[in-house]
């Protein structure tokens, strides 16, 4: 009975490790997607103070109004289909699934961010 308890324990806390561990990665922004087709322009931080961020006039994610301004849906179609003569296109070499996990994980989560 007690080596039950103490097996039922130990797998618990094994569980909640694990599980504290899974989070901590996915709160470890930005993705390797952001960081691969986006930071060049937009920063790992997503203020856009980079080089050529401020050459090519890139948004700064953190700006609140223009994250209010935004749906999910116009930001997904300007990753997909780029904007303007400055947004590139990534419909084509993103899947439409990271497209929206770009706009949903990574885009919006630097809204908090100042």
């Amino acid at each position: 009975m007690k080596g039950s308890r103490l097996m039922a324990a130990l797998a618990f806390g094994v569980l909640v490790g694990w599980g504290v561990t899974l989070y901590a990665k996915d709160e470890g922004h930005p993705s390797d997607t952001f960081k691969q087709y986006c930071a060049k322009c937009h920063g790992e931080d997503g203020r856009a103070d980079t080089p050529k961020g401020k050459q090519m006039k890139a948004r700064n994610f953190t700006d609140a109004d223009w994250q209010q301004s935004k749906s999910d849906s116009e930001l997904i179609d300007s990753v997909t289909n780029g904007k303007d003569d400055d947004m590139p296109p990534f419909g084509k070499k993103l899947s439409k699934e990271q497209i929206e996990s770009l706009v949903k994980n990574d885009v919006r989560s630097f809204a908090a961010k100042k």
